[in-house]
């Protein structure tokens, strides 16, 4: 679940752009390395029918603005080694992929955003190969 996005300044004002951008969004910057040209956000969950996801958005600043979203999926177990008491009923997995509505839900308003502040989203990212 990624995004890539154009920008025409430099990778340090293209990651002071995207934090801006995040947190008009209501993102809370977890972690922040200018050095390295990367931020993390804190976690944050959203509810898809009867799962439960949470997810944190990640952004690396390169030869492209590269948003991902990193997630997990918290599943309620029904197996017999489920505790009576309430206990470790709740297992949390690692979700390499959303649902798309979820995607959209989270992507769309980033793009907007993004937009607004002059980094430019690709479409399309295709590597053709020379035959």
């Amino acid at each position: 679940m990624v995004r890539y996005f154009n920008y025409e300044c430099t990778q340090e004002e293209a990651l002071d752009l995207a934090k801006n951008s995040l947190l008009e969004l209501g993102y809370k910057i977890d972690l922040m390395a200018p050095e390295g040209h990367f931020m993390l956000t804190k976690m944050q969950g959203v509810k898809k029918d009867i799962r439960q996801y949470d997810f944190r958005i990640a952004v690396l600043v390169e030869d492209r603005v590269e948003v991902i979203i990193v997630a997990q999926r918290k599943v309620f177990k029904r197996d017999s080694e489920a505790s009576i008491g309430g206990k470790n009923l709740i297992q949390t997995e690692v979700a390499d992929k959303l649902p798309y509505s979820l995607q959209r839900s989270i992507f769309y308003p980033i793009i907007d955003e993004f937009t607004k502040k002059g980094l430019l989203d690709v479409e399309d990212i295709t590597f053709h190969a020379n035959a």
